[in-house]
């Protein structure tokens, strides 16, 4: 049943952007190939050339989309992996989309067509269209201080270790120290912290512990 709706998702991406092809191979399929880029009024504006893996255990599992035609600088700066890949979301949203799953073509449309155009408005514009984004640490602090609001490194280690070690139910005093409710104040940031996958949550306080360690040596020299 898996294979059968893997292959009718692949047919309606392919349907869709008719210049990519699959590739299949004994471990895994691909689509490859050219895909274009049209503004909000429709318009054509560019093409890549890209590659997208389907995780084995499709649904679930994370996409991975190359750009292959080195049309841009393949750096950190241009939001390019250390493997290759590009970095179409942060390290956290792609953990709970592994778990929750993702259908190809909503991966499509979600993260390869807008990565794929704010390409394009940096290149022309030499600023990101909703903002840049730290990397590796500083990327993983910026995700936790944004989401809990918060400044400092400290603060977000301690609420992480927290999270790793506690459950809070909705009746429960909200996390932030307000006297409310957490269902009337930040539910909606515990749960996406509670869908975050256990091992993700250790990695992040340990390299937030490291951060914070080098941090601090920098500031004592």
């Amino acid at each position: 049943m898996q294979k059968l709706n893997l292959d009718k998702d692949l047919n309606e991406v392919l349907e869709m952007f008719p210049k990519l092809k699959l590739f299949e191979t004994d471990k895994q399929k691909s689509v490859c190939g050219e895909i274009d880029i049209f503004d909000a009024a429709g318009n054509y504006v560019d093409s890549f050339t890209i590659k997208v893996t389907v995780p084995r255990n499709y649904p679930h599992g994370f996409p991975l989309l190359f750009e292959t035609a080195n049309k841009f600088e393949h750096i950190p700066d241009r939001h390019i992996n250390e493997g290759g890949s590009c970095c179409v979301c942060s390290l956290q949203e792609s953990d709970l989309i592994r778990q929750k799953g993702i259908i190809i073509k909503d991966f499509f449309l979600r993260y390869v067509i807008p990565y794929l155009a704010n390409q394009l408005y940096f290149d022309s514009e030499e600023e990101w269209a909703n903002g840049d984004y730290e990397h590796g640490v500083e990327g993983i602090l910026q995700f936790y201080q944004e989401l809990f609001e918060m400044e400092t490194i400290e603060e977000v280690i301690n609420l992480l270790f927290f999270f790793n070690t506690q459950k809070m139910n909705r009746n429960d005093d909200c996390f932030c120290g307000k006297k409310e409710k957490l269902k009337r104040c930040h539910l909606q940031t515990y749960t996406i912290i509670k869908d975050l996958s256990k091992r993700r949550i250790e990695y992040d306080i340990l390299a937030l512990k490291w951060l914070f360690k080098k941090q601090l040596k920098l500031k004592n020299s």
